[in-house]
């Protein structure tokens, strides 16, 4: 996959690209707005849980910032996933070149936007007195690359899949907002009840949650139990997008 990708790259630049333009095709601000979104975000959720709900925590904004930003890339990612492959019809009938491209081209940028959130707000928030960063910024770029490596496995699944079952993409559109709930991005897991922590570290993506909260707002290393799960559900989602991708790639000129 990664030689295709090196082989191919003009190809996916020009998709990134296409995405890029369609997206804020006629908007006057453009790309500003894939700042101005999780800024609001932050905004109303730090206006609810701090001085509705009043949840006890400093600096709750940049608690606020630290787990949405990885949140709206991965599910963005997940979102558009599901049309890469539907929404290309033409071009996989027309010439050939490694399907996986596709769903690729959505997550890359998505992550774009995700990188430019992150060089924008974060710089401010230090300056806004966030808790000092320590030495566990360097594990930032290693857990970067994980979560971009689970988010392209989750986008083969679900590029693949949606070429045979359509209602997958209105399944995940719902299946996100009950991960976003389940998923410790608006709170912190130690508020959640022991008998159910468990459960929610079930979940992949609290794994990344609780890291990038570690790393960037805590200043401490994750335990090893998230450690060996973002390494294990990494690998294991990766693999199976890759396998099951390659399995439906001979049959998507036909599905869509």
């Amino acid at each position: 996959m990664l030689q295709d990708c090196l082989r191919y790259r003009s190809l996916i630049r020009n998709l990134v690209l296409k995405d890029l333009k369609l997206k804020y095709r006629g908007s006057v601000l453009g790309v500003v707005w894939s700042l101005l979104r999780p800024l609001l975000l932050i905004l109303v959720y730090t206006v609810a849980f701090k001085y509705v709900v009043r949840i006890r925590m400093e600096n709750y904004a940049f608690f606020l910032l630290t787990g949405l930003l990885p949140w709206n890339f991965f599910s963005g990612a997940a979102m558009a996933s599901t049309e890469a492959v539907r929404d290309n019809a033409n071009l996989i009938r027309k010439i050939y070149f490694p399907r996986a491209i596709l769903p690729m081209a959505t997550v890359i940028f998505n992550f774009a936007q995700f990188l430019l959130a992150l060089a924008v707000f974060l710089p401010l928030f230090f300056l806004w007195g966030a808790p000092a960063v320590s030495a566990t910024l360097l594990c930032f770029p290693l857990v970067l690359m994980l979560h971009f490596l689970f988010t392209v496995g989750t986008a083969l699944i679900l590029s693949a899949v949606t070429s045979s079952f359509r209602d997958v993409s209105h399944l995940t559109e719902v299946g996100l907002v009950l991960l976003f709930w389940v998923t410790p991005i608006i709170y912190p897991v130690s508020m959640v009840p022991e008998a159910y922590q468990g459960l929610m570290k079930a979940n992949p993506l609290a794994a990344f949650s609780i890291t990038y909260q570690d790393i960037l707002f805590f200043g401490r290393f994750p335990d090893l139990w998230v450690q060996l799960a973002l390494v294990g559900w990494t690998l294991s989602v990766f693999w199976a997008g890759y396998r099951l991708f390659k399995w439906y790639e001979p049959f998507l000129a036909e599905l869509v």
